[in-house]
């Protein structure tokens, strides 16, 4: 099975469209478990990138990204992915190994894109202040943690914490 990625314009300058293993969109139906949107910002001209899960808002960072540190995407997101699974004692073994290749996906989603700016705005300013004193991995598993709890809203009226919502739908899926 494939992880689908969106990447904004400004993202797609710093991962490139050869991070995808087929360029074509997917015709048949995706499920949103695999979705996975992706944006960047910037501390200290270093990249920092966030990804996170559409339908549970389950959300990680690749700190320091550079294609000359994480020359492999689909190994960095799987590794990075991983980490931040078990620092909530969530096995990722079976939600992963399914996941062989990155397509594109083009279906824009305000809501994961909303996410994604609030994240960016709130934790951004919280990495930069300590930037000095970042280093990866530690800090992304503690940020990833961190993360995973953020009480998050979703369709406007429920509330919940992504990796509660990440854990259901595994089990919804026995990949847990």
């Amino acid at each position: 099975m494939s992880i689908h990625l969106y990447q904004s314009k400004k993202v797609q300058r710093y991962l490139g469209k050869n991070i995808y293993d087929k360029n074509e969109p997917v015709k048949e139906q995706i499920d949103p478990l695999l979705i996975w949107y992706v944006d960047v910002f910037f501390i200290q001209r270093e990249r920092y990138l966030v990804i996170a899960n559409p339908l549970t808002k389950f959300t990680f960072f690749i700190f320091r990204y550079s294609k000359k540190t994480h020359p492999d995407f689909l190994k960095a997101f799987k590794e990075k992915l991983s980490f931040s699974l078990q620092a909530i004692d969530i096995n990722p073994e079976k939600y992963l190994d399914k996941c062989d290749e990155i397509m594109p996906i083009f279906e824009t989603n305000r809501s994961a894109s909303a996410h994604l700016s609030r994240i960016k705005e709130d934790y951004g300013d919280m990495i930069s202040s300590r930037w000095h004193e970042v280093y990866p991995p530690e800090d992304e598993v503690f940020y990833n943690k961190i993360i995973s709890e953020y009480i998050t809203s979703y369709d406007k009226k429920e509330y919940d914490f992504p990796r509660r919502r990440f854990h259901h739908e595994l089990i919804l899926r026995r990949l847990d």
